[in-house]
């Protein structure tokens, strides 16, 4: 049986992300479980492009966790998507 491929996630920290709540999110180290910690590849990235294209509902900060760009993340959330991506 192969290694399993990480899940590579990327959170935003252009300035509309940063300041609200994206450097909170940066501290992944302190919050994520480890073992979830250890299936992810995880990055900062200037910008997801997420304030210009986003629904209305969507708020920063955005989190690309795949393909998939996610709105108003918080790092309750993150455990829970990151959880549940390297469940898959």
């Amino acid at each position: 049986m192969g290694k399993k491929e990480k899940v590579r996630v990327q959170i935003c920290v252009g300035t509309a992300c940063f300041v609200q709540g994206g450097a909170d999110l940066l501290l992944y180290n302190e919050f994520l479980d480890p073992a979830v910690l250890g299936g992810c590849e995880i990055e900062g990235v200037s910008c997801l492009g997420g304030c210009k294209e986003a629904e209305a509902k969507d708020r920063p900060p955005y989190v690309r966790i795949g393909e998939k760009v996610y709105g108003n993340v918080n790092q309750e959330m993150l455990c829970r998507l990151l959880a549940e991506a390297t469940r898959a």
